[in-house]
């Protein structure tokens, strides 16, 4: 059994915690933000049928923005 991504890059997170690093804590944090939102946005595509162009366009801007309106 592979090792989800999420888990790795809390892993990575926890490491860079233990050694006191806040710019590798940042990056690490960053990561798992980013793998979560993938996580999050698959499970919803995988049970959702097909978007249309106009709601991919709203998600792909929540994207390019940071969440900001």
């Amino acid at each position: 059994m592979s090792v989800s991504r999420t888990v790795q890059e809390s892993a990575r997170v926890a490491v860079a915690v233990r050694l006191g690093d806040p710019g590798r804590e940042t990056v690490a944090r960053r990561n798992l933000a980013e793998a979560k939102i993938a996580d999050a946005i698959e499970r919803a595509l995988a049970v959702a049928p097909p978007l249309t162009p106009s709601q991919i366009k709203t998600l792909t801007g929540l994207l390019r923005t940071g969440g900001q309106r």
